[in-house]
């Protein structure tokens, strides 16, 4: 008889770490690559899909290597980890890139562009409309042009004019999915 409840408890805790374990486990992985100037780059992304939810991103990391330089460098993310009230113990980034191009000024130089979106959540109340939608820009070597900025303004506009990069101002920028 001891035995028996010795084994039943042993199956109850496995049973109980294999559904802590798939509650936590991601979900779809997605690859993406953009050429630019010069530079590789390759969105790795897994999303959650969580039912009457959207879609939540577990992770991303952006990776651009150059042909001159044989050690990869990640891009810095305004992505951060956040606790949905609808996942339990399942931290997901409250923002991530959704869409990028590589943009060409008119001196020629190359210049990556990413459109992140935040996430909808009631711990980030300022998502919505809108302001669900920023963009960053990165020079061909992955320097971050305008981290600083806040995402409304006039700074990035008038920052991609400077740069000769008003046509995508004026016309707006043809974006790729992420996942593409």
């Amino acid at each position: 008889m001891n035995a028996k409840l010795l084994l039943l408890a042993f199956a109850s805790v496995v049973m109980a770490f294999c559904v802590q374990a798939s509650e936590r486990a991601p979900g779809t992985s997605r690859v993406g690559h953009l050429h630019c100037g010069g530079a590789s780059l390759t969105a790795s992304t897994v999303y959650l899909d969580v039912d009457d939810q959207d879609r939540q991103t577990f992770s991303q990391r952006i990776t651009l290597m150059r042909a001159e330089n044989h050690a990869p460098s990640s891009l810095p993310s305004d992505g951060r980890p956040i606790r949905q009230p609808f996942l339990k113990n399942t931290p997901v980034l409250d923002a991530a890139v959704t869409g990028w191009a590589c943009l060409q000024a008119a001196d020629g130089k190359a210049y990556i562009y990413v459109l992140y979106t935040c996430v909808e959540s009631v711990l980030r109340p300022d998502c919505e409309g809108d302001r669900r939608e920023w963009a960053r820009l990165f020079d061909a070597q992955g320097k971050a042009l305008n981290a600083d900025f806040p995402h409304e303004g006039p700074r990035t506009p008038e920052l991609m004019k400077k740069l000769g990069l008003g046509h995508y101002v004026d016309g707006g920028v043809p974006l790729q999915d992420i996942d593409g």
